[in-house]
């Protein structure tokens, strides 16, 4: 690990840490953040000291098992959950998959150490095929899961190409019993998205929010007819801040933004996050007890200047700091496009449950709960 003067400090906190057990991966996503890396798996000493660093905080701790494609090396999801079940910490943790590799092997590890598990999914087959590849085998794995009644969330980066149709996507997962949600990540422009010719780009400002209201609408339909609801994570998140006393914002975004996640590479050096792995300008050193400083980016609010009539105004989340560093103008503001769809779409919807409701008897109107 390379160590100079303005080196940020590894956290002597740790809430959130994400684990790349490789670089390798089966894909080539045309927006991969992570470029070309040489293969590598993590050995078994860099583990070592990273549940080490693990070991010594109190509270709960996430642990993110990602890559690469961590599916390609099942052994190292073993010991990194054994070392975690060592700890004296409660801890939970998951597997981020692009859903290709899952085998009856990998969901007997899901089950033996009770993984929550998120796939990469892009849209419909089509769409998927187009910017990840392999969208019959990522399809196979879903399927796998629901056959085993595994539960599993899906993760979708929003880009150009996609961004009208993630209402298509949402009703591709209603036909899954156990899918229980999705999360928008909005395109970060490093690695092959900001140098490679075929690479997507930032969706545009009125496409996003005409693909959110869409999205909004699908869910609704979709929801009244499910046992379990699919949920919106970045929804979720803005019905809690809109509920939140005082409407007070949140400290920081993330656990990146609060200087308490840790993301270690397979070679054992440590960054922020996710985002900012392999990125030299990122690397923390291990100096003693210091606190780590939180990940150094623009907020949201500071950047945006026409914040007065958001509902979100005394409220706003945030956003990705690693994003909002990477970013340009006004790619940066996409986020707010996003919240402030969202944020309508429950101002609607508090104001539709305070409304009168007609309640049929009549046997022949009455609509039996459908199980897709």
């Amino acid at each position: 690990m390379t160590e100079h003067a303005s080196q940020p400090i590894i956290p002597a906190r740790i809430d959130y840490l994400i684990l790349p057990l490789t670089t390798r991966c089966n894909l080539r996503c045309r927006y991969c953040y992570h470029g070309t890396l040489t293969d590598r798996d993590m050995d078994g000493a860099a583990m070592d000291r990273v549940f080490a660093l693990a070991a010594s905080g109190t509270g709960p701790l996430h642990i993110q098992l990602t890559g690469g494609e961590p599916c390609l090396v099942p052994h190292l999801i073993e010991a990194a959950a054994e070392r975690a079940r060592r700890l004296a910490r409660p801890w939970t943790m998951a597997v981020q998959t692009n859903g290709t590799c899952l085998d009856r092997e990998i969901v007997d590890l899901i089950r033996r150490f009770q993984l929550q598990v998120g796939v990469s999914l892009d849209g419909s087959p089509r769409m998927h095929e187009s910017l990840r590849g392999q969208a019959a085998e990522t399809l196979r794995g879903l399927m796998l899961l629901e056959a085993q009644h595994i539960p599993f969330r899906v993760t979708t980066v929003v880009c150009d190409r996609n961004v009208d149709q993630l209402d298509r996507l949402a009703w591709l997962l209603a036909a899954f019993r156990q899918a229980r949600g999705l999360g928008l990540d909005l395109l970060v422009m490093k690695g092959r998205a900001g140098t490679h010719a075929d690479a997507p780009g930032f969706a545009e400002s009125g496409a996003l929010i005409r693909g959110a209201e869409a999205l909004v609408r699908a869910l609704t339909a979709i929801n009244r007819q499910r046992e379990t609801p699919l949920r919106l994570r970045e929804w979720d998140m803005v019905r809690r801040m809109l509920a939140s006393p005082g409407r007070q914002p949140p400290r920081a975004f993330c656990r990146a933004g609060a200087g308490t996640s840790l993301a270690v590479h397979p070679d054992g050096r440590c960054f922020p996050c996710g985002q900012t792995l392999a990125d030299e300008r990122f690397e923390m050193a291990v100096a003693g007890p210091a606190m780590a400083s939180p990940l150094p980016s623009p907020s949201l609010a500071a950047l945006r200047r026409d914040c007065v009539a958001c509902p979100l105004q005394q409220c706003c989340p945030g956003d990705c700091p690693s994003r909002l560093l990477f970013n340009p103008a006004p790619a940066r503001f996409l986020a707010c496009d996003l919240y402030r769809t969202l944020a309508r779409a429950c101002l609607e919807e508090q104001a539709a449950s305070r409304r009168p409701t007609f309640r049929p008897t009549d046997t022949f109107a009455r609509r039996e709960t459908c199980h897709p």
